[in-house]
């Protein structure tokens, strides 16, 4: 039987799956062309803030964001951005600047602030709100940021940041009434701070390659890693997202957006907060979202919810049975994806709720803006993860040999589109060994094993960093996943690497059962026969090999999630080494 692993498992004393080096890629004429797939959209050379002005043409008063008992019109975003934009430029905030908000809470002023600094060419940085102290003032260091915006702080840990951040000059602080005269620099309202400015506003329309935005990965594998955005970036993430979805500008069916993630992610500010705004529709923010107020946000009727797969068991746990949620017509889950158990739970409560959404399950990382391959406006095929769209140009590639392979057969996902990052900020090693430039196109390294079908569709396999160097040969972590997720007894699982005698390291299996299958060692022996059995990813026979069936299946109630609501892998390697 063929098996993928006699391509993946070459013996090597290099323990990293990416030894060849990257610029090493095996020249083919054979590059993947994904049948009738459209040609990529047109990307308009202009700044963020130019093109929201051209989406708000003929829709001034309608509302653009509604944010718990608060709802504001374009109109009244534009007249903030312009107030806002005169306070930076009193401040003497320029072009090429990097501004830092503390706090990546979806709220409406943290918008505003980045259509201001756009408008005048500065980028922004968005920390999480828990961001260590500490970490938080490198950052303002290594940005060299001028101005720092917090939420609801007093007046003496303002002074601190001051003194102790080398570049600040000034701290804006919200007061967390979504307007701008809560907001204030020390005991002066910003307003009376914008009346001083009275030199010209500038518009920053043809402003292409200048980055507008720093973001950070999830860090669920490593420590965040910066990424910069230009406007030409995060102009075409949202207009090939749009032209995938077959929305169009003022759809009235898709209107109405809600979303879940924080502004750090570009999966939270960019996709589901700034692209909805962009393509003319309403995006309603929770700020404040908790286990007590599930059904206050979903009254609001949205059409679209973005979503990650942390957000479906909170679901099942805190929305009430007799709400309505006839009204969403489609469930985009980005940043992590909805396995099919999963997915088949969530359409089962949309149902229950009257609902007869469209479950979209996406993939992407942080670098192209969580955007290689949409099921938004495609058919639902479970077990992939969407379709690469337009504009994003995709490569399948042998992680040993570095030879492009064919549809059907998986190995790394190499990607391309005007969509990606910059570059990682100051981070030149990264850099170096995350892009490669081949046939003369740049190339991001995803990290990421994955098949692709002749019509597009991504079956993603997982991390190729995920893997245990033991004895016979290398085990990757998804691999071993797949196999154990065929087990109707579980919810949902991972692997992570453990102590072994035999093997010195070996696969542990940390399983969340469903509702009511017994804790036991039948349910283990069940798990491990359903593992051994044979499977399929694409074209290639799986089977695994004794010393890839997990040594040891954990059970939990639930998995560790990180900030970014992403599964936390170095906590559950801790605890396999805790528990062996």
């Amino acid at each position: 039987m063929f098996r993928l692993y006699h391509k993946l498992k070459i013996h090597s004393n290099n323990p990293r799956i990416d030894a060849i080096s990257p610029y090493d890629i095996i020249k083919s004429d054979t590059m993947l062309k994904i049948k009738h797939q459209k040609r990529a959209p047109l990307v308009p050379l202009i700044s963020i803030s130019a093109l929201f002005s051209l989406s708000c043409f003929r829709h001034n008063d309608d509302i653009v964001v509604d944010q718990k008992d608060q709802t504001f019109t374009r109109r009244e975003m534009k007249k903030d951005r312009k107030t806002m934009v005169k306070v930076l430029l009193q401040l003497g905030v320029k072009s090429g600047d990097i501004l830092t908000v503390a706090s990546g809470r979806p709220v409406y002023e943290n918008i505003v602030f980045f259509l201001a600094a756009n408008q005048i060419g500065a980028a922004v940085a968005f920390f999480d709100e828990s961001t260590p102290r500490d970490t938080l003032i490198h950052y303002l260091d290594e940005f060299k940021s001028p101005i720092l915006v917090t939420f609801e702080k007093t007046r003496g840990k303002l002074k601190n940041y001051k003194k102790d951040a080398e570049t600040v000059k000034n701290v804006i602080n919200f007061d967390g009434t979504s307007t701008m005269d809560g907001a204030s620099i020390g005991k002066t309202s910003i307003t009376k701070i914008a009346e001083k400015y009275k030199g010209h506003l500038p518009h920053n329309t043809f402003s292409a390659n200048k980055v507008a935005l720093v973001t950070f990965t999830s860090g669920s594998t490593s420590g965040p890693k910066p990424l910069t955005f230009t406007n030409k970036a995060l102009v075409a993430g949202a207009i090939y997202n749009k032209a995938a979805s077959g929305v169009k500008m003022w759809d009235k069916k898709i209107h109405s957006w809600m979303q879940f993630v924080k502004l750090n992610y570009p999966y939270g500010f960019w996709v589901s907060t700034m692209s909805p705004i962009l393509g003319g529709g309403k995006v309603i923010l929770t700020p404040d979202i908790n286990s007590t107020n599930f059904d206050y946000y979903f009254s609001k009727k949205p059409d679209t919810v973005f979503g990650v797969p942390a957000l479906v068991e909170q679901l099942e746990k805190y929305l009430s049975p007799e709400i309505d949620l006839s009204s969403i017509k489609m469930f985009a889950s980005g940043g992590e994806r909805l396995d099919p158990e999963v997915a088949n739970r969530l359409m089962d409560l949309l149902r229950n709720h009257e609902s007869h959404a469209v479950i979209c399950n996406g993939y992407g990382l942080g670098e192209v803006l969580g955007l290689i391959s949409t099921s938004v406006g495609q058919t639902y095929h479970p077990g992939t993860v969407g379709k690469i769209p337009a504009g994003v140009n995709v490569m399948i590639v042998d992680p040993e040999t570095g030879e492009e392979l064919d549809f059907g057969h998986a190995g790394i996902i190499y990607v391309n589109g005007k969509h990606m990052l910059k570059e990682y900020y100051n981070r030149p090693e990264i850099n170096e060994n995350k892009f490669a430039t081949i046939k003369g196109k740049r190339y991001l390294i995803t990290g990421d094993i994955a098949s692709v079908s002749p019509t597009g569709f991504v079956t993603l396999v997982g991390r190729s960093i995920f893997f245990i160097n033991n004895i016979p040969a290398k085990v990757y972590y998804e691999y071993v996943r797949s196999a154990v997720m065929r087990s109707e007894l579980i919810k949902t699982c991972q692997i992570v690497k453990g102590p072994d005698k035999k093997y010195e390291q070996a696969a542990y299996a940390i399983v969340v059962l469903k509702d009511g299958i017994p804790k036991n060692n039948a349910t283990r022996r069940a798990i491990a026969k359903t593992a051994a059995e044979p499977y399929r990813i694409g074209h290639d026979h799986i089977i695994l090999k004794p010393s890839e069936i997990p040594r040891k299946i954990i059970f939990m109630d639930q998995l560790p999630l990180t900030k970014a609501d992403k599964v936390d892998f170095r906590k559950l390697e801790r605890m396999a080494k805790e528990i062996a």
